[in-house]
Parts: structure tokens; C-alpha cells; sequence
């Protein structure tokens, strides 16, 4: 039945998702709720301008981005929450393939008359569809944190922040996924997954303290450059960007189709 590995993955998935969520919900309102008062956020300004290298380090152009309700939830929680959504996607990227190959399970999948292709990209779905659920109960949290906050932040920025770490976090599901399809041992896709994301964050971080230098034109090769939450959060959403990252991850996802087709699988 079309739709019954997706319904599965769902089925199993949602009290992850919803715990998850509930996790970036409590920091997003920690955060809000914490949002200095105007003349706070001006000192801030000013110690930060005693620091470009750490205005470099959090994305931003000039210290008065972090002297708004914005700039200083976009360093606060967009800044940080991508880095804890990656523990999520390689989970849910290891969940598609690796995990029940590991634990034998796989074997009886395949047993049934269903195709590897649909296998494959049923269990990306949902895990798409559950990165969407985690996203959106961590804004929750973050809307409401503001609405309690005697600093306004605009619920619009907020909406464009959250929608934003969509296409990263669904590259590195897919690169974790291809991984998966691709060794034959889950550790090494394992590795293999942490590898990329910690190398792309080494890459994107040291570019941009070292902007003057050769070693910020390796920033090209981070994902972290596309994603981009200070600039984001100021002037919109990057459409070439997205279309970038969304790309990558449909050339991942047909890796995925075709390592796992030719794989002898549990061997």
C-alpha cells in the first residue's frame, strides 16, 4: 500500500518530534522572555564593537545588528539551535536505512513485495514532514516568550528564522540518509555524517573570522554560509540560497535511491 512505510515512520516518530520541539520551545521562550531592555542591548552594541572578531563569528556585518530585539534572538537561539538540530537530522537520517539494518530489521522490509526506491524516500518524507513539526512547536515557544516580554520582536522575523532552518536541517537528514545507503556499517555513516557537519561549521566559522584572508573563499564549500540567519533575519529570506541547499539535498536523496538499490543489504 502506497503511503504505508511514510504512515509507519510517522507513527513511530511523532512523540520524538513533539519532545524535541517542546525542547527548542523552552529555549526559544527562555530567550524571548530574557530579550534585554533597549538601553541593555546598546551596551551590547558598544562592548561588541570592541570585538569584530566575534561580530565576524555570529554572521553579523556591524554590532548594531545585535543591538535589536531580532539580531539578539538571531544570535541567541537561530545561532545555536541549528547546531542542536543536527544531532536531530543525523538521528532522523540513520532512522531511514541504517538503524533497521543494523538491528536485522531490514531484512524481513524487504522480504515484503515494496520497492527499495519507495523505501527510501517514504521514510525521508516523513522525516521532512517531522523536522516541519519540530521547527514549528519551537516557535510556539518563541512567540510566546516574546508575547510575554516587555521587548516586542516581529512575529514576521520570527516566521522567516523558523522557515529558514528548514533546507539545512533537510540536507543534512539527506546526507546523513546517503551515508546510510552508501557504508555498510552504521558507525561509519555515522562518522561520515558528523564529519560533514562539523567540518562545514569549522569552515563557515573560521571564514568568516578570517575574512580578509584565502581561507574564506572555503566558505563556498559550508552549508552553514547558505544559511545565513543573521542576514536572514534582516533582510528576508535567500531564495538562490535555499534553491541551493534544497538542490544538494535532491542529488543526496537520488544517491540514496541508487546506493541502496545496488547494496546487498545486511551483508
Amino acid at each position: 500500500m502506497v503511503g504505508s512505510i511514510f504512515t509507519e515512520m510517522l507513527r513511530r516518530g511523532w512523540r520524538g518530534t513533539v519532545y524535541w520541539g517542546i525542547g527548542l520551545a523552552v529555549l526559544g521562550a527562555t530567550i524571548s522572555v530574557i530579550v534585554p531592555n533597549i538601553d541593555m542591548l546598546k551596551q551590547m552594541q558598544s562592548l561588541m564593537e570592541t570585538m569584530p572578531f566575534a561580530i565576524k563569528a555570529l554572521g553579523m556585518e556591524d554590532a548594531a545588528q545585535i543591538a535589536t530585539p531580532e539580531g539578539f534572538i538571531g544570535a541567541a537561539y537561530f545561532g545555536r539551535v541549528i547546531i542542536i538540530l543536527a544531532i536531530y537530522a543525523v538521528m532522523m537520517g540513520l532512522n531511514v536505512t541504517a538503524n533497521e539494518e543494523d538491528q536485522g530489521i531490514m531484512d524481513m522490509l524487504l522480504s515484503l513485495p515494496l520497492p527499495r526506491w519507495r523505501l527510501v524516500l517514504e521514510k525521508f518524507t516523513a522525516s521532512m514532514l517531522m523536522s516541519v513539526g519540530v521547527i514549528a512547536i519551537g516557535f510556539v515557544g518563541l512567540y510566546l516568550g516574546g508575547a510575554s516580554s516587555e521587548i516586542r520582536v516581529d512575529t514576521l522575523k520570527l516566521i522567516i528564522g523558523s522557515i529558514n532552518l528548514l533546507p539545512s536541517i533537510w540536507l543534512m537528514i539527506a546526507f546523513t540518509m546517503f551515508a546510510g545507503t552508501f557504508f555498510r556499517r552504521k558507525g561509519t555513516a555515522t562518522a561520515a555524517a558528523a564529519t560533514f557537519i562539523m567540518v562545514s561549521y569549522v569552515l563557515d566559522f573560521i571564514s568568516a573570522a578570517a575574512s580578509e584572508s584565502d581561507i574564506a573563499k572555503l566558505k563556498a564549500i559550508s552549508f552553514f554560509t547558505y544559511y545565513d540567519n543573521a542576514h536572514v533575519l534582516q533582510n528576508g529570506l535567500n531564495a538562490g540560497a535555499i534553491a541551493l541547499l534544497l538542490g544538494v539535498s535532491v542529488i543526496l536523496v537520488i544517491g540514496s535511491v541508487w546506493s541502496f538499490q545496488r547494496r546487498d543489504v545486511g551483508v
